[in-house]
């Protein structure tokens, strides 16, 4: 695994307090076992837990993985109070099931949300003007409702 960069530290440490605090609930004192940060480290190159044994299948960023727990956060909540789990392990494994099914479809959406944008950066505005809607009433007799222009 490559040294991680500034921007990699934050955001994996974002994605590590997330799920600490919003998904299990920790208090600031607890932190995350080591085999739940080498899965989601595993995760973010595609593979089941991080080591150097196993190729790398897809590279991920952990904002892409940050964003898949957040849109999932009810689900996951969901499953976590309405199953009996043996360990936390167990739960972890579970959660990132549900996470691995999910990703891709976040990063197409991620993907799209780019695209729109440069869509919209290429359009030519100069030759649009807008100088205010003005409303003209083509019925210049005033035929108005008499229950309604008691409302005036």
């Amino acid at each position: 695994m490559a040294k991680m960069t500034e921007q990699e530290k934050k955001d994996w440490n974002e994605l590590y307090q997330y799920i600490k605090l919003e998904i299990f609930e920790y208090d600031k004192s607890q932190k995350l076992p080591s085999y739940m940060a080498l899965r989601l480290k595993g995760l973010k190159e595609g593979k089941f837990m991080a080591n150097k044994k196993t190729t790398s299948m897809a590279n991920y960023e952990y904002q892409h993985i940050l964003y898949t727990f957040k849109i999932n956060k009810m689900k996951i909540k969901q499953i976590v109070r309405s199953q009996d789990f043996k360990n936390e392990q167990h739960k972890f494994n579970t959660i990132m099931i549900i996470i691995e099914k999910e990703i891709n479809d976040v990063v197409n959406r991620l993907k799209q949300v780019v695209k729109s944008e440069e869509k919209v950066e290429k359009m030519k505005f100069e030759n649009i003007i807008h100088e205010g809607a003005e409303y003209i009433n083509k019925n210049n007799d005033k035929k108005i409702n008499k229950e309604l222009e008691e409302l005036w």
